[in-house]
């Protein structure tokens, strides 16, 4: 691994970053065409599965670029977390559910080799 020091809001808070998580490394020899949506990884390689606080003091997991069906997407974490996940707003799609998910929607979507 290399690491990257990456810096956040200000000029002296800083935090790591891996560049690739090895554990959610892409399954090589999976074919992705026969589902209704298509999560693209991050330039580094990554799953792009975040854990966000919300504005009531709350967390929430995020999965960004999605591609596809994202309705389904968000039925079939739904089945997973076992918490109402949905589309989230803006111009690009997501999909939001409450709470910490974020290894198990990871391992989930390396599975299905995305």
């Amino acid at each position: 691994h290399r690491n990257v020091l990456r810096p956040t809001t200000g000029p002296y808070l800083c935090q790591w970053r891996w560049v690739c998580e090895r554990r959610f490394l892409r399954k090589e020899g999976t074919d992705t065409k026969t589902l209704p949506f298509l999560v693209r990884r991050t330039p580094s390689g990554n799953l792009p599965v975040y854990v966000e606080p919300s504005q009531k003091g709350l967390k929430f997991t995020r999965v960004r670029r999605v591609f596809g069906d994202a309705e389904h997407l968000a039925n079939e974490v739904s089945r997973l977390c076992g918490a109402e996940a949905r589309v989230g707003r803006g111009g690009r799609k997501a999909v939001e559910v409450p709470g910490a998910h974020e290894q198990k929607i990871k391992e989930w979507l390396q599975h299905l080799g995305l």
